[in-house]
C-alpha cells in the first residue's frame, strides 16, 4: 500500500484512540461518583462536593442522552465516512508490494542480478512495442538447455529447472527434445496490471525516454520475488513528468522536434512541458 493508506491508517487510529480513551475516562468518574456516593451514605458526614460535581456535573445533567448519543455517533459515522472516501477514491486497485507465487520460482536477482543478464534479453519488445512481454519457454532454454544446475541438488536437475524441461519436453539426461511428450505453455501470472482506461508505451518510455526499468519496476536485480514497487497511480505518473527531464543534446528523437526549444537555449525540459500531462497521451 502507498503512504497515503499508512498516513490515513494512523490517522483514524488515533480518533478511535481518543475516542476509547474519553469513554474509559467517562468511565472512571463515574466509578468515582459512585464510590464517593456510598461512602458518604455509610459515614453520614458531609463531603465537599469535587471539581467535578461543582462545574461539570450541572452541565451534564442538563444534556439530552439521546442527543450525545446521537452526537457520538454521528461524529464516529463522519471520520470512518471521510476516511472511508478517501480510501476508496484513492486506495482501491493499488496493488504496491503485490507478490505473488509464480508456476517456477524464477530469481531475477540471480539473473539481472548477479549475472547480470539485460532485462531486454528477455523482455524482448520492451523497446519496440507497448508491451514489454513475456518470454518464451524457448528464450529460457538459449542457457538452461547446457545449464541444469545440478551442483547444488546432489548431481540431480534443480526441482524448479525441471518444471521448465517438463513444459517443453526436454530430457536433461540426454540433452534432446522428446517429439512425442506433451507439452504446455508456463502460465505467469501477472504482477503489474494497469487499468483499462489507461494507455502506458513501454517504447514510448525505454527507446525515447531512455527511462530505465528500475524506475517503475525498483530494484528488480535485487529481487528474489518479484514485487510490485510503485503504486502505478496516476499522480505517481504525473509527477515523473513534471520532475523528469528530457535530453534533446544526446536524444536523437528529439533533436528535430525541439529546435526551437534549443534555440531558446532551455536545455532542461520536462515531459509536461512536451505536452507530457495532456489526458489523450494516457487515455484515449
Amino acid at each position: 500500500m502507498s503512504g497515503s493508506f499508512y498516513s490515513n491508517s494512523t490517522f483514524v487510529a488515533i480518533v478511535i484512540l481518543a475516542i476509547v480513551l474519553l469513554l474509559i475516562a467517562a468511565l472512571m468518574v463515574y466509578v468515582l461518583r459512585h464510590i464517593t456516593s456510598i461512602l458518604k451514605d455509610k459515614s453520614g458526614a458531609e463531603v465537599e462536593p469535587s471539581f467535578f460535581e461543582r462545574n461539570i456535573k450541572p452541565k451534564m445533567d442538563s444534556w439530552n442522552p439521546t442527543i450525545v448519543t446521537l452526537m457520538v455517533i454521528g461524529g464516529l459515522v463522519l471520520v470512518l465516512g471521510i476516511y472511508g472516501f478517501d480510501y476508496g477514491a484513492t486506495e482501491i486497485g493499488v496493488q504496491q508490494g503485490y507478490s505473488p507465487d509464480q508456476p517456477i520460482n524464477f530469481p531475477h536477482s540471480k539473473h539481472a542480478g548477479a549475472m547480470g543478464i539485460d532485462c531486454q534479453y528477455c523482455h524482448t519488445t520492451a523497446g519496440k512495442s507497448k508491451h514489454a512481454s513475456i518470454p518464451s519457454a524457448n528464450t529460457c532454454m538459449n542457457c538452461h538447455k547446457g545449464a541444469q544446475l545440478r551442483d547444488n541438488y546432489g548431481g540431480k536437475v534443480s526441482p524448479e529447472l525441471m518444471k521448465l524441461y517438463e513444459s517443453v519436453g526436454f530430457d536433461p539426461e540426454t540433452s534432446t527434445y522428446d517429439p512425442d511428450a506433451e507439452t504446455y505453455p508456463i502460465k505467469w501470472v501477472r504482477i503489474h496490471n494497469l487499468p483499462d482506461l489507461a494507455y502506458f508505451n513501454h517504447s514510448q518510455h525505454v527507446t525515447v525516454g531512455n527511462v530505465e526499468c528500475q524506475t517503475c519496476h525498483g530494484p528488480i536485480e535485487e529481487m528474489e520475488k518479484v514485487e510490485q514497487f510503485a503504486t502505478l497511480q496516476m499522480g505517481w505518473c504525473v509527477n515523473c513528468h513534471r520532475q523528469r527531464g528530457i535530453d534533446v543534446k544526446n536524444n536523437k528523437y528529439y533533436e528535430d522536434v525541439h529546435k526551437e526549444m534549443k534555440a531558446n537555449k532551455e536545455h532542461y525540459v520536462t515531459v509536461a512541458q512536451n505536452g507530457g500531462l495532456e489526458c489523450s497521451k494516457c487515455h484515449y
